[in-house]
């Protein structure tokens, strides 16, 4: 069921040579093998009154993958690469764990 593949990324902080340190993104896992869910949600206003959609994202992999929340992640699927954020913690289960993301908001 995995049709994608993708790469986890975190932020740290490195020298950049004259004593200012700089953010520096870190690849922490490649090639992991994922699929992407999308859910469209109705979005009211509170009085049942229809205001447009909203749309949930989700990342499908296998569960011994560790995605520190926060953590940028850059997916491949259908032929098509996009950068997301991770939005929290994993819901983790025995075959697969599902991780709520959202589109970088440069990418969107």
């Amino acid at each position: 069921q995995y049709i994608g593949v993708c790469s986890i990324y975190n932020y740290g902080v490195a020298d950049n040579g004259h004593g200012v340190d700089r953010p520096v993104k870190i690849k922490i896992a490649e090639n992991i093998k994922c699929r992407l869910s999308y859910k469209l949600k109705k979005k009211g206003d509170g009085n049942s009154m229809y205001t447009g959609v909203e749309q949930e994202i989700k990342l499908f992999m296998a569960p011994e993958i560790i995605v520190p929340p926060g953590s940028t992640i850059e997916i491949t699927q259908h032929g098509r690469t996009e950068e997301y954020k991770s939005s929290g913690k994993a819901a983790v289960y025995s075959n697969h764990q599902e991780i709520i993301i959202e589109l970088t908001e440069d990418k969107a």
